[in-house]
């Protein structure tokens, strides 16, 4: 009798277990299916900008992204014409924290007047970024050189010396140029300066690799005293205006008012600097990348236009902190049960991608998934990938797909237009 009970119960616990091992697994190969005969899409989503404007309803699809800077302060070998080191030092960490307070306070757009455009959080940040290699690199750094401190206003063109399109502080002085923003402080000459009619003005240029501003030690120890008699003293939050400009252009934006910069949402316009300046001005931009007063705001296209960027290896990517790298479960992405969504937009999601109960996800575009993480279907969910990758951008895999709460309502797993799932630690 006792034996008979004995082999009941281990039937039933072997019973169980196989029931268990049935209801949950890894997506396997034969869990794939294949649909070759899917015509031709006509438009790719994926190098839209329209695509990858912020969605605040769902956040993790948008995270916070990191970018390495670091900040180079020119002088001459006499420390004469530009900040000294301790100064310096402190004005470079303010002027960054000013950049990033402008940034954390986007603005809704000015122009074209009446419009219903929001001010979208802005989802990145400047870090200074020494090299890692080198005990106590902030990421801040000075040179004496008495041929490339100044700017030459005068040397029109961007194959003349001198002048802001000169790379030749890039080409001596840039560190760490594969990964890191080098952004270089440089003044006007002095010769320029003590002239009555030469305006030292806030110049500066932002190419694909690197920015330039001209002229924040002058200014800062230029008073201005208004006809009341109160003193103004530029500070590193006017400076920042001008930094976001030009860091702009390294992000990839373009000028606004001049020029058709590929968004829709920032018209074309008289270029005023303020309201009545000059004389009759009454329509003023307060878009970062024109020439104004203000520099507070970036459209939904163009901040569509610079995360855009951040997907693309042959973009900003290599700038940005791979932060997409380290799971985290907070950010994870729950489709809920019966929720239809499509992906028209590479993704770095940082934590899990779940689809419930007859939920189904369409990935167009690259999704990433950090090492950790992994892809959990449960019953009568779909999960297409529709011309799309599904990988993990790091050097370590993500978990792979689990397939969970199984049953005879297994879920599916459809690759279209050459869909593929590739770097998963369990692969399919």
């Amino acid at each position: 009798m006792f034996l008979w009970v004995l082999l009941v119960l281990l039937a039933s616990s072997l019973q169980s277990a196989l029931a268990q091992t049935i209801r949950s697994r890894w997506a396997t190969a034969a869990d794939l299916n294949t649909d070759s005969l899917s015509l031709r899409r006509t438009s790719n989503p994926c190098v839209e900008p329209e695509s990858y404007v912020p969605d605040t309803s769902r956040p993790w699809l948008t995270p916070e992204y990191r970018i390495r800077i670091n900040v180079h302060i020119i002088n001459d070998t006499k420390k004469r014409y530009n900040f000294s080191e301790q100064e310096g030092r402190l004005w470079v960490q303010d002027l960054v924290a000013q950049a990033n307070n402008r940034l954390a306070a986007n603005q809704k757009p000015w122009l074209p007047p009446g419009n219903t455009l929001p001010a979208l959080p802005v989802p990145f940040r400047y870090v200074l970024t020494g090299r890692p290699y080198v005990p106590g690199d902030d990421g801040i750094y000075f040179h004496y050189d008495d041929e490339l401190f100044y700017m030459n206003k005068k040397a029109r063109g961007p194959g003349r010396v001198n002048n802001v399109y000169d790379e030749r502080q890039y080409e001596r002085y840039g560190i760490q140029k594969d990964t890191v923003i080098n952004i270089f402080l440089i003044e006007h000459h002095p010769d320029s300066i003590h002239s009555p009619t030469y305006k030292a003005s806030h110049d500066g240029v932002g190419k694909s690799t690197h920015a330039k501003l001209v002229g924040q030690y002058y200014l800062r120890r230029k008073l201005t005293v208004l006809p009341r008699g109160d003193t103004l003293r530029f500070t590193a939050w006017e400076a920042a205006g001008l930094f976001n400009h030009e860091l702009g252009h390294v992000l990839g934006l373009a000028h606004t008012w001049n020029m058709d910069d590929g968004c829709d949402d920032t018209p074309k316009h008289a270029g005023c600097w303020n309201f009545n300046e000059p004389a009759g001005c009454t329509e003023v931009s307060n878009n970062v990348m024109d020439y104004n007063a203000y520099q507070n705001s970036y459209t939904p296209c163009q901040l569509g236009k610079i995360l855009m960027s951040f997907y693309q290896d042959r973009g900003t990517r290599r700038f940005l902190i791979p932060d997409w790298c380290f799971y985290d479960a907070a950010l994870s992405w729950a489709l809920l049960p019966g929720e239809i969504a499509e992906l028209n937009r590479s993704v770095d999601l940082r934590g899990d991608l779940i689809l419930r109960k007859r939920s189904t996800l369409i990935v167009r575009c690259t999704l990433s998934l950090p090492p950790g993480a992994r892809i959990v279907l449960h019953r009568k969910a779909t999960l297409i990938v529709d011309g799309g990758w599904i990988t993990s951008r790091c050097t370590e895999p993500f978990e792979g797909i689990w397939l969970a709460d199984l049953g005879k309502h297994q879920p599916r797993i459809v690759l279209k237009r050459q869909g593929k799932i590739t770097h998963a630690k369990n692969p399919l």
